[in-house]
């Protein structure tokens, strides 16, 4: 198993910290529509419409653009 030790520089950990909030912010999203659905409602949103969800989230805010694609 391959280790490596990362030394990044103040940008590359304010970068960092940046797509951990925003991977918290879409992931905490996804949490929040199961937590929603009940019993006698539709299903909650699947994968698929999810990213789809996303997709459109990511063009209507540009922080969230911003990041990167794979949060």
């Amino acid at each position: 198993m391959a280790r490596f030790r990362m030394y990044p520089t103040g940008g590359q950990v304010r970068q960092m910290l940046l797509h951990c909030a925003h991977a918290r912010y879409v992931w905490n999203l996804a949490v929040e529509q199961h937590a929603h659905w009940k019993p006698g409602r539709g299903s909650a949103p699947g994968f698929a419409e999810q990213c789809r969800q996303l997709t459109e989230a990511r063009r209507a805010n540009e922080w969230l653009a911003a990041g990167n694609a794979d949060v």
